[in-house]
């Protein structure tokens, strides 16, 4: 995890999927991940853990396969029918543990819609055997399915050459995330191209984008992905136009080579600069519009 001030990842969402940026925090995949004191899931059916009974979406789990780290998401361990998925406690802000929960009847296949059971923290969707639901929206539980790292920590695998493995928990959960380009934002619609800070943003992955109506530049962002494709939910002080304090900001890309900014006094400055990382190579034209020093 980071450990920059305004950048360390904050209490979570992702994703089943967040993005770990200044607004996001650390294993959660949940797309609205916030940007200062962390979310408050809803409540929802999920397995009571102390009986072995599963919530709405599947029958009892055998007694070995209930529990915080009781099955490994790279053997995928557990019994038939069912998937060794992340999970967390309610009121955790990250991914706690692995456990074994039901794959449902004619479950979701990689890049559907999904939903979880309860909250991201359940471990319980509807994607098939070896998918996660990730990118998760709080307001509706919904997300999109997307594969889980195969092979093992030391050499994962992804099914896409156009993916790369996720570490958003390591030994816990790891997914596989489309690449991307954050100058050309070439993601699919309804999502943008942000930072992967388990490999200290040596990638940029694609994301749930959900800003709506809002997320333009210099709105407040107290969600990781809730500005607008070309933008960084970054810290507030580093524009003169952003007003609230206790969230981040919209902030714009730029191109170092043609350093166009909006803000007043703002300078197109390297990306990797602000957050003390040297620039892979072909990053190494990426800018962020911030107040110089």
């Amino acid at each position: 995890m980071r450990t920059l001030a305004i950048h360390i990842p904050l209490l979570c969402l992702v994703l089943a999927g967040c993005t770990k940026d200044p607004a996001d925090t650390s294993g959660d995949p949940d797309a609205t991940t916030t940007a200062s004191t962390g979310e408050t899931p809803t409540t929802g059916d999920v397995p009571d853990e102390s009986s072995g009974e599963a919530g709405s979406s599947g029958a009892a789990l055998p007694d070995m396969a209930v529990g915080d780290g009781e099955c490994d998401p790279w053997l995928q361990d557990c019994p038939s029918g069912y998937k060794c998925m992340a999970w967390a406690p309610e009121t955790e802000g990250s991914f706690t543990g692995n456990k074994c929960t039901p794959v449902v009847e004619n479950p979701k296949a990689a890049s559907d819609d999904c939903k979880v059971e309860g909250g991201w923290w359940s471990g319980i969707d509807d994607c098939d055997h070896g998918l996660a639901c990730w990118d998760i929206n709080h307001d509706t539980n919904m997300g999109n399915c997307v594969p889980l790292c195969t092979n093992s920590a030391d050499a994962p695998e992804c099914p896409e050459n156009t993916q790369v493995c996720s570490f958003w928990v390591p030994g816990i959960a790891h997914v596989c995330l489309t690449t991307c380009d954050p100058l050309i934002q070439d993601c699919n619609p309804g999502q943008a191209c942000l930072p992967e800070w388990g490999s200290n943003a040596q990638e940029w992955v694609c994301t749930a984008e959900y800003s709506f109506d809002e997320g333009q530049e210099f709105d407040p962002c107290a969600f990781s992905n809730v500005c607008d494709p070309g933008l960084m939910c970054w810290d507030p002080a580093k524009a003169v136009e952003c007003s609230d304090p206790m969230n981040g900001c919209c902030l714009a890309l730029c191109e170092l080579d043609n350093p166009l900014c909006n803000g007043a006094g703002a300078v197109c400055t390297p990306f990797y600069s602000e957050i003390d990382v040297t620039a892979p190579p072909e990053f190494e034209n990426v800018g962020l519009c911030v107040l110089p020093g």
